[in-house]
């Protein structure tokens, strides 16, 4: 119990999760700035979108070969059967969809403790279930890579989920999070510009769905960029903006 006052009596403590997911947010934003030390974080949002892939392509009754990553950050993901017209944007929405899940967990110490814990078990365990085939085919390094980067921020997420002090833990899963949001609606950015300019790429997602829907690349990228805003935006009214005692 908080001793009386008479001035504000919102606990100082039931401050600390604001403050400290607004620090969150604030850092993935300067890391975009940062270069070189974004790049472990910039290969996590490449393993969050290849893996989204892979796994709406086993909720579709397809099979998930592989994924792969590669140094400049792009990657692939190799499946077979499934629905591709769910298939094809599960991987830049499910990226924006992966940030708004845990920035609703991102309110409370004790689910973000857990949250890290369960996401660090679950990337280290699917890199090696997915990624590690790649080891043992032509994309050797870019294999390397790949296992390295999901199973070493698996592991330094499990760390964290068990050493680490209270703040620490709401802190790092509120910059995991609105890094993976901020940055799946910058990749979002760059394909709109890359289908509205001619003879840049016709190897994007958008441009695979085009070619099922017979729909312009343009368009999808559009649809993704306003499913992706609005989950975000959903995420954060819900978690931080709603006034109190709304259902």
């Amino acid at each position: 119990m908080y001793p009386p006052s008479s001035g504000n009596t919102t606990p100082p403590a039931a401050l600390t999760p604001g403050i400290t997911t607004l620090i969150a947010a604030l850092s993935a934003i300067v890391l975009g700035w940062l270069g070189p030390l974004a790049y472990p974080f910039r290969l996590l949002t490449t393993i969050v979108h290849e893996l989204s892939h892979g796994l709406v392509t086993l909720l579709t009754g397809g099979v998930f070969l592989r994924f792969v990553i590669f140094p400049d950050g792009a990657g692939l993901a190799y499946t077979a059967g499934g629905i591709r017209w769910l298939i094809i944007p599960a991987g830049y929405v499910g990226a924006a969809l992966f940030g708004a899940a845990l920035i609703t967990l991102g309110r409370s110490h004790q689910r973000s403790r857990v949250a890290l814990g369960v996401l660090g078990a679950a990337l280290a365990l699917l890199t090696l279930r997915y990624g590690l085939p790649t080891v043992f085919s032509a994309q050797f390094l870019s294999g390397l890579l790949t296992v390295g980067t999901g199973v070493g921020l698996g592991a330094l997420l499990l760390v964290a989920a068990w050493r680490v002090g209270a703040r620490w833990s709401l802190f790092l899963l509120n910059l995991v999070a609105f890094w993976v949001g901020l940055s799946a609606l910058g990749d979002l950015g760059t394909l709109f510009t890359v289908t509205t300019v001619s003879g840049l790429s016709d190897l994007s997602d958008a441009h695979a769905m085009a070619r099922i829907t017979f729909l312009p690349p343009a368009f999808w990228a559009l649809v993704w960029v306003l499913v992706s805003s609005a989950a975000l935006g959903f995420a954060l009214w819900r978690t931080w903006l709603r006034p109190r005692g709304t259902p």
